[in-house]
């Protein structure tokens, strides 16, 4: 495996070729716990000035969109590495309770460092760090990580 070719590693309790092929689901309450255990890195989005911003405003965002951002608000979506000179935050992870997953947004390069944390909260989630759906990232497939 090659570190630049993973570019939005997942967290599932089993490979999947397409998301809603799941069955076997994470812990939202896990995942909550991860976070929450983990504040001095991950930041809840609803805990920051974005976050507010769309809880005061989420009467004018459409009805269609509107569920899925209060779900994002409610300790569905963690932040971390927020970059000061750009105003955002470049590592994103979303918790999808419809497919029982983490999915993961990268703004930058991707580092060892933080597919060891994603790793973590894999394994602290009973679940497996997945590149792509179906090639497994554990401790071995890291540290031989070109």
């Amino acid at each position: 495996m090659i570190l630049k070719n993973i570019k939005a590693p997942t967290i599932a309790k089993e490979k999947y070729k397409w998301s809603n092929q799941i069955h076997n689901k994470l812990s939202y309450e896990l995942w909550v716990n991860f976070i929450d255990d983990n504040q001095d890195y991950f930041t809840w989005l609803e805990s920051t000035e974005i976050g507010k911003e769309r809880l005061l405003n989420i009467d004018n965002i459409p009805i269609s969109f509107r569920k899925g951002t209060l779900e994002q608000l409610q300790k569905g979506q963690a932040l971390a590495e927020y970059n000061e000179k750009k105003g955002y935050h470049e590592i994103i992870i979303d918790f999808h309770k419809e497919f029982g997953m983490v999915h993961t947004t990268f703004m930058k390069p991707i580092t060892k460092d933080h597919l060891r944390i994603l790793l973590d909260m894999a394994n602290y989630l009973e679940a497996y760090l997945l590149n792509n759906g179906t090639e497994i990232i554990d401790e071995k497939a890291l540290e031989s990580l070109k």
